[in-house]
């Protein structure tokens, strides 16, 4: 019985200090003019802690933020995630602009190429990237049939709105030289399949960047 008052009073405890989190973060944004951050459901944070089996990483946190993923490490405030490294199967969700989410997905990659992230999964609401960064579709990718849904913090807890733009996730499969390109992109499209078209180059050749130095060197003709 104690115990149980004792649960309940810490789940009360953390809804009111997210409660808080969410008003403090509202009323500041609102002094100075700025429009209220949108987050990933935990539906969508869910998917990808299945895929990864765990989210140990996410670089792009803040406190309302990890109250949605709960991942096992975030940044602590005087560092910069840009500037240093990370670890483990990491959750990536930037807020802002095309230019801040290239900054994120840059960092992110070249984390996993080298081999300090296990695998990832980047969530963006700048579907201009497609465009903007092609070495995307080096990658599997789940482009949305429609607008997935997100949350805004407000001082009243989280709404449910549905973004003016587009949504798109990226995975970066787990580097584990034992499984086949299949097997490692197969959770990812079960996972994501039902709420939109996962896409994966078999054909990727040595990635963008090795075809584009290619490119450098050859200058096709069209």
């Amino acid at each position: 019985m104690l115990e149980q008052e004792h649960l309940q009073s810490k789940q009360e405890g953390a809804k009111k200090a997210s409660e808080r989190s969410q008003k403090n973060l509202a009323d500041k944004l609102q002094a100075k003019g700025l429009k209220l951050p949108l987050y990933p459901t935990p539906q969508l944070i869910d998917r990808a802690r299945l895929v990864m089996g765990s989210i140990d990483f996410d670089p792009t946190s803040d406190p309302v933020q990890q109250v949605l993923v709960d991942a096992t490490s975030v940044p602590s405030i005087e560092i910069n995630p840009l500037q240093e490294h990370w670890h483990g199967n990491v959750w990536v969700a930037p807020k802002g602009a095309v230019r801040d989410n290239r900054l994120w997905l840059k960092k992110t990659l070249s984390e996993y190429r080298n081999g300090y992230v296990n695998s990832f999964v980047f969530f963006s609401s700048a579907s201009e990237l497609l465009r903007a960064e092609p070495v995307i579709w080096d990658y599997p990718v789940c482009i949305p049939f429609k607008r997935v849904k997100q949350l805004r913090a407000g001082p009243n807890g989280f709404e449910q709105v549905c973004p003016s733009t587009w949504n798109l996730l990226i995975y970066g499969p787990p580097l584990d030289q034992t499984l086949t390109d299949i097997d490692k992109v197969s959770l990812f499209y079960n996972t994501f399949r039902d709420i939109g078209r996962v896409i994966y180059s078999e054909f990727a050749g040595d990635g963008w960047t090795k075809d584009l130095e290619y490119y450098e060197e050859n200058r096709g003709n069209v």
